[in-house]
């Protein structure tokens, strides 16, 4: 006799960076650039995200903008608010759950979800 359990399959879904990639999404002359989402747009403004680019020149998410510009005049930066990630958050979940009927997105990490 073959008796199955049904098995219950958990995923995850990491879309790393997502504030970056929002940017970089709505800016996409500035791939080419070092770039970096900042907490506002200020001289004093906290990196929160940077790009491989800005890493390379040591311009590390921690610093301020008019740091990592002192580093690099080419650096970029714009404000990613939770509007616009929760936006994209919406449209990404609509489509996954094209496939999958159980999606829930992360409470805590933007660009995270557990699918079923």
């Amino acid at each position: 006799m073959n008796t199955r359990v049904p098995s219950s399959r958990i995923a995850c879904l990491e879309l790393p960076a997502f504030p970056l990639q929002i940017l970089l999404n709505d800016e996409p002359e500035w791939r080419s650039h070092p770039a970096v989402v900042v907490d506002e747009d200020k001289p004093q403004g906290m990196i929160l995200w940077a790009n491989e680019r800005a890493r390379r020149s040591r311009i590390l998410p921690g610093l301020r903008y008019a740091t990592g510009l002192s580093i690099d005049r080419e650096l970029r930066a714009g404000v990613v608010d939770q509007g616009r990630i929760s936006d994209r958050l919406e449209v990404i979940l609509d489509r996954l759950w094209r496939f999958a009927p159980g999606v829930e997105p992360s409470s805590e990490i933007a660009g995270l979800f557990w699918i079923d």
